[in-house]
């Protein structure tokens, strides 16, 4: 897993400069207009004008990395790179200073940013023919740097009014979906979280607190904070719990959608711990021998991994991912689904038409069915029966509008394990075991397929995303981009170039 944790190490890098940016931007600001007054919070309780002191406060036990004589040229590249684009804010900034902003007000453009949104999440939704490739540019993948894509992604949510904190951990849990080759829990999925921060179904400025808690358990309210946020939140208690007692088992109520569920369990890998992750989702799947949809996909994760070796497991609990299926719709490559798969919107037959499937949300859980209902049973009991968050068909259904702006009120699972304190040898254990599943007995004589074990999937594309040196973005999501940052006056994004790579 060195590889995840070196791209971690990026992003966080990113953090860093962005940091940095924005005490000069605020700096400059209170020493033209607002002289006397309090200094810019460093998210830590204090308060600071001084951008070095800042430097160090904000960089904490990384500050070491800023040394580096390759990283400082960086950074100098960087801050050369954004001057224009600081400009620009920093004018924006000064009209609005004095100005008393609700911290959930929408963009001065909300109108016309909300019908770019609601034409992209109709086609979503089945509603709309899919774009073509006149309407989204080229009709070919391109290459994207992925910490310009993080860049980009945090700048959505900032235009969107998430606090710093908030939109970077927003914009990893997106970024990192990407890169693992989880592509439909990825920048995809920007268009539906701008809608539910823009329409205010998600608080953007909530943050989640502890109502319970032990030496080894915690009840968490998410406070209708962004998934990401919350997910990140008690998934560092979890850790926290483990490291002090062996095990830490956090549940979390009034959550919202999380995303990539492994992005969360993958984060107790630094620490040598394993981690697990689950949580309900909105109802889309129908019962063995029903046609109602009563639960969601309920994704389920587990992530270990010893110094070369990674187990890691990421699915949810229906046979046609959801997410995976709009992408695909969205860009035109999926003209008709195999059979058994959905139902069609009365519920009384089966279907194999992709915009009524996505129209009907009427999914069967895996095969056999049953099984596959009984384990997404599980996982909303675990998180959403004892979490005291909604459950089932309680929970609000997928789509654009939320006439009264209900929350979600998801619930959520996040456990932390320290397998040293079972076994000693857990980790040479783990790579014997991977080793075993890998020389299983290779297939029939003519079968060129390379044996794999869980977790050989995101490592590949890893690594081909490495060499490749950017993500690559669908068209329709492109477009849809493009589109985004111009309606909010925001800098495109960039595509590939050389010194994007990290």
């Amino acid at each position: 897993m060195r590889r995840l944790f070196n791209f971690v190490d990026a992003l966080r890098k990113v953090r860093l400069k962005l940091s940095v940016q924005r005490s000069n931007r605020t700096n400059g600001l209170q020493n033209t207009h607002m002289h006397g007054s309090k200094g810019y919070s460093l998210g830590n309780g204090k308060t600071n004008t001084d951008d070095q002191t800042e430097f160090s406060l904000v960089c904490n036990d990384q500050t070491e990395e800023f040394d580096d004589s390759e990283l400082k040229n960086e950074w100098a590249s960087f801050q050369k790179k954004s001057k224009i684009a600081i400009q620009k804010k920093d004018k924006c900034l000064k009209k609005r200073v004095g100005q008393e902003l609700s911290p959930l007000a929408p963009p001065p453009d909300k109108n016309i940013l909300w019908q770019n949104l609601k034409e992209v999440l109709l086609v979503c939704g089945g509603q709309k023919e899919p774009f073509s490739q006149t309407e989204v540019g080229q009709g070919q993948e391109q290459l994207i740097g992925v910490l310009e894509a993080q860049r980009f992604v945090r700048d959505i949510f900032a235009a969107l009014e998430v606090p710093q904190d908030s939109a970077s951990d927003m914009a990893d849990a997106l970024i990192a979906a990407d890169y693992m080759g989880h592509r439909s829990m990825g920048i995809h999925r920007l268009p539906a979280i701008a809608a539910d921060l823009l329409n205010c179904t998600v608080s953007a400025v909530a943050k989640p607190t502890i109502q319970k808690e032990n030496d080894a358990l915690a009840l968490v309210d998410g406070s209708n904070a962004p998934g990401p946020v919350v997910a990140t939140f008690c998934m560092d208690l979890a850790i926290q719990k483990a490291q002090q007692v062996g095990i830490g088992w956090v549940v979390a109520r009034k959550s919202n959608c999380i995303g990539m569920a492994s992005w969360y369990a993958c984060q107790a890998l630094e620490k040598r711990l394993i981690g697990l992750c689950m949580s309900n989702a909105a109802p889309t799947l129908v019962p063995s021998g029903g046609s109602e949809p009563i639960l969601g996909e309920n994704p389920i994760s587990c992530v270990a991994a010893s110094e070369h070796e990674q187990f890691l497991v990421d699915f949810g609990q229906s046979s046609c991912s959801v997410d995976q299926l709009e992408l695909s719709y969205c860009n035109d490559n999926l003209k008709e689904l195999p059979p058994a798969l959905a139902l069609n919107e009365s519920g009384e037959q089966e279907t194999k038409d992709v915009a009524e499937a996505l129209r009907a949300q009427r999914f069967y859980p895996f095969r056999p069915t049953y099984k596959g209902f009984g384990l997404a049973a599980m996982v909303d009991i675990l998180c959403g029966v004892m979490s005291g968050a909604q459950y089932a068909n309680q929970l609000r259904k997928r789509g654009i509008f939320s006439t009264e702006n209900k929350p979600y009120d998801l619930g959520q699972l996040f456990v932390a394990i320290d397998p040293r304190q079972f076994c000693t040898t857990f980790e040479d254990r783990l790579a014997d075991f991977q080793h075993l599943l890998r020389n299983a007995m290779p297939c029939p004589v003519g079968c060129k397929k390379q044996i794999m074990a869980p977790g050989d999937k995101e490592l590949l594309h890893m690594q081909m995303v490495d060499k490749e040196g950017g993500l690559r973005i669908s068209p329709c999501t492109l477009g849809v981009l493009q589109e985004l940052a111009d309606t909010l006056n925001m800098k495109p994004l960039q595509m590939f170039k050389e010194d994007n790579t990290f």
